[in-house]
């Protein structure tokens, strides 16, 4: 094998551990967040009747804050998955070349597919993605409930607090797979540096 294809392979397999690391350590993160700011909460409102008068306003600010900061990382994740296909695809094709040129070895069981889409149902990257948008969606809900505590009947105003939140997630969702689905059909240059081809 070539001494460029070799190191580039090498090089490739290494940003692809980077990438996966990098995703599971902002996943991670984000669970981090989204059970600390609920205790956060709880031991505020724990504190009497001195915040029960401001609780409600405070809960909606930390709320949309957490939301938005949670709605970032979403983001760079999306981007990070974008980034991580890129070097599959490339060790890929060179496992794939490498196999045609070279000869003595026909029972390959590795993968050789250069075209696959940076969305699939079935990776665990999407179902870790589908979390985090969960976690948007549970602030927003929560913004939504504590905006509205003291103007709209509880039960109700639960519902929409709760409708509210699924309702962003599947949106930051959907828009998410869209984006994927686009983006990984284009060259890297095209897709991440917006470069049309000469």
């Amino acid at each position: 094998m070539d001494e460029f294809i070799k190191t580039e392979y090498e090089q490739c397999l290494s940003l692809v551990k980077y990438y996966d690391e990098r995703h599971q350590s902002l996943v991670k993160f984000c669970a981090g967040l989204s059970s600390a700011v609920p205790s956060l909460l709880l031991a505020i409102f724990q504190l009497g009747n001195d915040v029960a008068i401001h609780f409600w306003k405070f809960t909606a600010v930390i709320s949309i804050g957490t939301a938005l900061g949670l709605l970032a990382i979403f983001t760079v994740l999306i981007q990070t998955r974008l980034y991580f296909i890129y070097p599959v695809r490339q060790v890929n094709a060179i496992r794939k070349e490498a196999l045609i040129t070279q000869s003595g070895f026909s029972n390959n069981q590795m993968y050789l597919d250069t075209n696959f889409s940076a969305f699939k149902w079935t990776s665990s990257q999407t179902l870790l993605n589908g979390f985090v948008a969960l976690q948007v969606g549970l602030f927003v809900g929560l913004f939504v409930f504590s905006i509205y505590f003291n103007t709209v009947d509880i039960s109700c105003l639960s519902w929409y607090a709760v409708i509210a939140g699924l309702i962003f997630a599947l949106a930051i969702f959907s828009l998410s797979a869209w984006y994927l689905i686009s983006k990984s059909k284009l060259h890297p240059d095209a897709s991440v540096h917006g470069v049309r081809d000469k």
